[in-house]
């Protein structure tokens, strides 16, 4: 390949639009590389051809410093009369040269960017002499700098892909490199690549995001004398970067204002007030006395009518869906019922407000004041200590009310409409069945017992059995459970359908028999455990905790019911309130990240939901299989 040295005029350059590889903007913005030619010079010679125009040339590789110098030519920074540096290649080698040098080229790893920013440093330049020399900001070069305070083992790490960069970033916390090789030993082999939780090791302050400081306030912290150190890595605006050093200051200030609750509380009545930090659940030694239905008041009495007579339109039209052969189309039903939640919560919003605690309830009852995952004011109130329980049952003979200990006498709706335990139960009822179907030898068993049972049994009990219909009754599982022919089970019972069907085919009467003579026993059993799984029954219209036929059954087929079904937003998450959605985050995940969920719009909390409850194995109540 040809290839000649010659100086250059920049002002008699352009940049070939027909041989430059690189199509895609650097990431570097071009006064910044024009300051750093500016600091250090063209320190690589421009790759060019012989321009058709007389007397210029074109750039086929480094187009972005020709840009950078054409800037300093405008910003009248390029020294007058000073000529670039270039080798002209022939017109044949343009393209490969262009993606040559593009393609070879290998960036310098960050370690020794942080490095040689430190050498520099001690040489004796300035922060804004280095950020000029390699084109990058200011704080670009303090926050690499700040990674040089990292210990030499953890940037070999780095070095090594051992370690992110986020995680280094998280080391650099602390000046203290004993404390940072000290966190990354005890951190198991995942926790010590994870920047959350090496920030929670180094740097035991915390941050402004904490539900405390969200209680008290940032201000109110500092003006009180608090201290705060930040993250430079870290936005200016991200709370995860501020972090409170007084940690006991915090702890006074937020149970100073807790108690300013607690005083007007107990001057209402209440025998007595605790105040604590803590979100643990109430522990189940308290007992509980539940307020009393009030009056509605006439405005509040006609919203309900008014919500009261909407919930019953909607029912009617989500009925008149369910019961259709062909059913809608599925965004109008999840839109009905999506309006029906939202107004069954505005219902019970309405009904909980027109409550009220009589004075004989708070003469033996008391309250606890805390906060919630979000740091909003939490306040539980109406428990029994255990050493008032006594007093609480001797007022229960003169004062009628208060001695419903434990006992909630208000009117309550369940967790779960009737509508979506017939969901539920109809999937779970599937999946029996899916099970079943594939184990002949259990469905034989189960068969046998059953027959023998309404054989030899009496009364009632002889036709109880396995939730089975010898008459070959079958539930439509479909009708109650929408989400079921994209189920696992459901995609394992039509295939089974159709299997059989196809080979079944009989042409006259008494064909059916034909066809099972000729079959041999394994095919029979086959067939049959399949035909008494479809009349396995099980969909329940109200939620119990007792274990049922279908339960037995289902403990005989020893299902792993995570295998078949998980709580979606399809499945169940989008039919259940935001506080349910919380609630189960809460206690399957983390309260943490169940806060989260507090604030958002019902739709982005379900997925946020199902995104957390992803690979945990969870199951509402209905869907576990129960024991006796």
């Amino acid at each position: 390949m040809k290839q000649k040295a010659i100086q250059l005029d920049p002002r008699k350059l352009v940049i070939s639009e027909q041989y430059q590889a690189r199509k895609t903007a650097s990431q570097t913005p071009l006064p910044q590389l024009a300051d750093s030619i500016a600091t250090v010079g063209l320190l690589h010679a421009l790759a060019v051809v012989k321009s058709k125009k007389r007397g210029f040339h074109e750039v086929v590789a480094g187009g972005r410093r020709l840009q950078a110098i054409h800037l300093l030519l405008d910003d009248g920074r390029w020294p007058e009369g000073q000529s670039v540096a270039g080798t002209l290649y022939e017109e044949e080698d343009a393209l490969l040269v262009s993606i040559t040098e593009n393609v070879q080229r290998e960036q310098m790893h960050p370690a020794d960017e942080f490095e040689a920013f430190a050498e520099l440093i001690e040489q004796g330049k300035t922060i804004e002499d280095v950020a000029a020399a390699f084109g990058v900001t200011a704080t670009v070069v303090r926050r690499r700098l700040q990674l040089g305070r990292v210990a030499p083992a953890l940037m070999q790490a780095y070095r090594d892909n051992e370690l992110s960069l986020d995680a280094l970033m998280a080391y650099a916390m602390t000046d203290n490199q004993e404390r940072q090789v000290q966190v990354y030993s005890n951190l198991d082999t995942w926790d010590r690549k994870n920047p959350r939780v090496i920030r929670g090791m180094i740097e035991e302050a915390m941050t402004a995001n904490h539900r405390l400081v969200h209680f008290i306030g940032l201000d109110a912290y500092q003006a009180a004398g608090g201290g705060v150190t930040r993250d430079l890595f870290a936005d200016e605006d991200d709370l995860n970067g501020i972090y409170l050093i007084d940690r006991a200051l915090v702890d006074r200030l937020a149970l100073s204002k807790l108690q300013e609750t607690a005083a007007s509380l107990a001057a209402q009545g209440w025998a007595w007030v605790d105040v604590t930090l803590d979100t643990e659940p109430i522990s189940s030694r308290y007992g509980r006395v539940y307020p009393e239905p009030a009056d509605l008041t006439p405005e509040q009495q006609a919203r309900v009518t008014q919500l009261e007579s909407q919930e019953k339109s909607l029912m009617h039209e989500i009925a008149i869906l369910e019961d259709e052969e062909e059913k809608a189309d599925e965004d109008e039903w999840r839109a009905l019922n999506q309006q029906l939640d939202e107004l069954q919560e505005q219902i019970s919003e309405l009904e909980n407000q027109c409550e009220a605690y009589t004075d004989s309830q708070k003469k033996v009852a008391g309250c606890i004041v805390r906060l919630d995952y979000q740091g909003v004011l939490d306040i539980v109130e109406g428990l029994i200590r255990p050493e008032d329980r006594a007093q609480a049952q001797e007022q229960q003979q003169d004062v009628e009310g208060v001695g419903r200990v434990s006992l909630p006498t208000v009117k309550t709706r369940p967790t779960h409409s009737e509508r979506l335990v017939r969901q539920l139960t109809a999937n779970k009822t599937a999946i029996v069945q899916a099970a079943l179907a594939n184990n002949p030898n259990v469905a034989l068993a189960v068969l046998v017992a059953q027959l023998a049972r309404r054989h030899y049994g009496a009364g009632y009990y002889s036709h109880a059995g396995f939730g089975l219909g010898i008459s070959i009754n079958c539930e439509p599982l479909a009708a109650d459970a929408p989400d079921l022919p994209e189920s696992r089970a459901g995609q394992e019972l039509a295939r089974m359908e159709q299997h059989w069907g196809d080979l079944i085919t009989p042409g006259n009467e008494g064909g059916e028999l034909t066809w099972a003579l000729a079959q041999d026993t394994e095919t029979l059993l086959e067939l049959l455990a399949y035909l008494l799984a479809t009349t396995v029954q099980g969909i329940q219209h109200q939620e119990s905790s007792k274990a049922n036929a279908l339960d037995q059954l289902a403990g005989l087929l020893s299902i792993k019911m995570p295998d078949w079904w998980s709580a979606t937003g399809e499945t169940y998450l989008s039919h259940v309130s935001k506080d349910r959605l919380v609630e189960v985050v809460a206690e399957v995940v983390s309260p943490e990240q169940a806060a989260s969920l507090v604030r958002m719009k019902k739709k982005e909390a379900i997925d946020a939901a199902e995104k957390a409850l992803e690979g945990t194995n969870w199951l509402p109540s209905i869907m576990a299989i129960k024991q006796n």
